[in-house]
């Protein structure tokens, strides 16, 4: 059947695209193109894998639910009610733990290192913290909860955080008083001192309230994470702080140190030098038009291609979904380094190799099994094909 939670894709798109004018039509800089695509990619990248993840935390859901649980709950209203209660509170926790626990945090990070705050961070979400939260969910069911409800309800509130990331949402008034808003939530998204480590509710404002965390929006808030870091590799951006882990564990000394650093909080035992040695230095190179062009055109073409592919997902073979998933990923991924100026000089000829060694694959796949589907990604290479021969043609006439 359809997967219906990719059909909401586009309507979030809608959203990006709505703010994005606004931003425009002000002029105020929230949107930047790098900073769009590197939250794209992050977030098509989280999609795909949650394929697995969203059913391995389903299994281990339904494997609780069978052998372990404590009481049995009717499917009738009110066990929607208290199931979205108890996961909002689980959610609390998870969130809590996340920016307090070094190997939580390392999958978490990814979400906060963005320096601009819009509806595209909604999709910025590490594909670790599918995995890390499992553990957190699978008490759920011991309660009785049945993990499809569960599950549905994990849907629906992550839509309500998606909503949450924007700046163009004032003070809601009351609702301030019991709800998780914009401006709540932008309080946990700063790196303000009075920012740090506060508002970790998903929905409900009570559980900050009760736990010592709440701290309303009562200055500008500035957006990013503390430690040096430069946000212009989607791949950097969400394994940064493991290898910043790794890097620290070799030179903490003592095996006992070592494993109390992966369980310790993000500010215990800092050190500077790791973080510098985190990131890879490349040359900055400009990209040029022709290379910006060819960037803008793969983001469009390889997130509509994604969210379709989603959406059909249970009618592909599990191959194919890999083959499409490679072409689409790697291409987002590069496209966004294009966006953020982290290209070698010889980017434009090595992605005209890829392109073309994907071309190869696609069409040895379609003469081992036909499908229609196949021309649509063969089109697509060819066209990316053509923009990157034009452009490096007109480079060299001095056009570009």
């Amino acid at each position: 059947m359809i997967n219906v939670t990719a059909l909401l894709i586009p309507v979030l798109l809608l959203l990006v695209f709505a703010e994005w004018y606004i931003s425009y039509k002000r002029g105020d800089n929230r949107y930047t193109a790098g900073n769009t695509v590197m939250n794209l990619t992050i977030g098509a990248i989280d999609q795909i894998c949650s394929l697995f993840h969203f059913a391995l935390l389903y299994l281990v859901m339904q494997v609780v639910y069978d052998h372990f649980r404590l009481v049995d709950i009717q499917n009738v209203w009110y066990q929607w009610v208290a199931g979205y209660i108890a996961v909002d509170f689980i959610s609390y926790w998870y969130h809590r733990f996340s920016h307090r626990v070094n190997i939580l945090w390392a999958g978490h990070i990814t979400h906060h290192s963005s320096e601009f705050l819009n509806f595209t961070n909604g999709f910025r979400t590490s594909i670790f913290q599918g995995f890390n939260r499992i553990i957190f969910w699978a008490f759920l069911p011991v309660f009785g909860f049945e993990p499809f409800t569960l599950v549905l309800i994990l849907k629906v509130s992550g839509l309500y955080d998606f909503l949450l990331h924007t700046e163009y949402i004032p003070k809601l008034g009351f609702l301030e008083k019991f709800l998780i808003t914009p401006s709540i939530h932008r309080v946990h998204h700063g790196k303000n001192d009075i920012y740090i480590d506060k508002n970790y509710g998903s929905t409900f404002l009570i559980w900050d309230q009760l736990f010592g965390t709440y701290q309303p929006e009562t200055e500008p808030v500035k957006y990013g994470i503390k430690s040096p870091y430069t946000d212009n590799n989607p791949v950097m951006a969400i394994g940064y702080y493991y290898r910043y882990l790794w890097n620290a564990m070799k030179v903490t000394p003592g095996l006992g140190n070592k494993i109390k650093l992966l369980f310790m909080p993000p500010d215990w035992n800092p050190k500077t030098e790791v973080y510098e040695q985190t990131q890879r230095r490349t040359a900055p190179v400009s990209a040029t038009v022709y290379l910006r062009r060819y960037a803008i055109f793969q983001v469009i073409a390889c997130t509509t291609a994604l969210t379709v592919m989603l959406a059909y997902v249970d009618f592909l073979w599990k191959w194919e979904v890999i083959l499409f998933s490679g072409i689409g990923l790697i291409s987002m991924a590069n496209s966004a380094m294009v966006l953020n100026g982290n290209i070698h000089e010889h980017f434009g000829r090595h992605e005209a190799v890829r392109q073309l060694i994907g071309a190869l694959l696609v069409f040895a796949a379609m003469l081992l099994y036909p499908k229609f589907y196949f021309m649509p990604v063969l089109l697509f290479q060819a066209i990316s094909l053509l923009i990157i021969g034009t452009g490096r043609t007109e480079e060299e006439h001095g056009h570009v």
